[in-house]
């Protein structure tokens, strides 16, 4: 999540399966726009078109049996939760398909997410899932011990288990998180390796079903360098406008910042760089352009892009400081700005929860009543 990574032990706690909310191609929220649902859909104050028609807004369910502050997910619990996300009008379920929990064995049980999947269906929600983190059996040191060597096929095709119970029935199969950043690649940020779980991911989902989309890179910020390296490792390894280079959809976290401040999402891009281990990160959300335009440089494919994480905090000196009321202007700016990006499959505002103890957290604050007042006025 961004650079950030002492704000607070209960957010790391749950940060593998929160995926936060996501809006394909959003609504301005202020300064002019239109609010509407699909077609077949009633709208809310949430819910938005996408460039293809039927995206609407994500919102995450933890699967039966996940981890919880309080204890684990209930059946009851799970399925209430997704009951919830279609009465407020969203078009999908966010899930995490955490390979630690599921796969205790080299068999996997997708039993946890099967009814949550299938009762986000029946409500005609999409469903995205996220396959991260390496087993115990796998990788003892810890989840965020990225698979290398021979664990690489052996994750895979974990990985294409996951594919084979679920299919097309999942709309986008987000390979990793932020493998660009220590806290989830925990050896130590390494391009050459991601590309080999990239690759061999690809390769074992085309066995199963070559219809499903992965997204890949899912980074933190917006990694110029590290992503050049990447695209230059796939390439290396085979990739081409062919086979798209092992992946379909760009996935990025482009939070706009450093510790202390928050960015205005309007700076342009390149006025906010900064040098990484790889090279240069632009630290505006503008960034994504750019990130956007060197990929399409260097790989040839004009690629959609999944924002899956955006946000500010409101706490004093942490990562993307702003404070409220400056944060709700910021957070509806941003989204106004994301509108004009026809290749943007969906931006997320993390982090939409009820925390006080996280800065992050949306609900009950300023920034949720300005956002659900704007949305309202706009479909009025």
């Amino acid at each position: 999540m961004g650079t950030r990574r002492d704000d607070g032990a209960a957010r790391g706690a749950r940060r593998w399966w929160v995926a936060g909310i996501v809006l394909a191609v959003v609504a301005a929220l202020a300064g002019g726009g239109a609010v509407s649902g699909s077609d077949d859909r009633p709208t809310s104050p949430w819910s938005t078109p996408s460039a293809g028609g039927d995206g609407v807004l994500v919102l995450p369910v933890i699967p039966v049996g996940g981890d919880l502050p309080d204890g684990r997910q209930t059946l009851a619990g799970a399925l209430a939760d997704v009951d919830r996300v279609a009465a407020v009008g969203a078009g999908a379920v966010g899930l995490t398909a955490d390979l630690r929990w599921l796969c205790r064995t080299t068999q996997c049980r997708t039993g946890p997410l099967e009814p949550v999947v299938s009762r986000a269906l029946e409500l005609g929600l999409r469903v995205y899932m996220q396959v991260n983190s390496s087993p115990e059996w796998m990788r003892e040191r810890g989840r965020w011990y990225a698979p290398v060597g021979a664990d690489v096929e052996r994750w895979a095709d974990l990985f294409a288990q996951i594919v084979a119970e679920f299919g097309t029935d999942v709309s986008g199969y987000e390979v990793w998180n932020e493998p660009n950043i220590d806290e989830f690649w925990a050896q130590g940020p390494d391009p050459d390796e991601y590309a080999d779980l990239l690759k061999a991911v690809w390769t074992a989902t085309e066995r199963v079903d070559p219809a499903v989309t992965l997204v890949g890179g899912v980074l933190s910020n917006n990694d110029l360098g590290y992503m050049s390296r990447l695209s230059a490792a796939l390439a290396e390894r085979g990739g081409n406008a062919q086979n798209r280079f092992f992946y379909d959809v760009l996935g990025v976290h482009p939070y706009a910042g450093e510790r202390g401040e928050g960015f205005d999402p309007e700076e342009p891009a390149g006025t906010r760089d900064v040098r990484g281990e790889w090279g240069v990160k632009d630290m505006t959300l503008r960034g994504v352009e750019r990130l956007r335009e060197q990929v399409a440089e260097d790989e040839g494919i004009e690629r959609d892009v999944l924002i899956g994480e955006f946000g500010y905090s409101t706490t004093r000196g942490a990562w993307y400081h702003v404070p409220e009321p400056f944060r709700a202007a910021y957070l509806a700016n941003a989204l106004r700005i994301a509108v004009g990006w026809e290749w943007l499959q969906g931006f997320t505002v993390y982090l939409w929860e009820d925390d006080p103890d996280d800065g992050f957290s949306i609900v009950g604050t300023p920034s949720e009543q300005a956002l659900e007042r704007a949305a309202t006025a706009l479909q009025e």
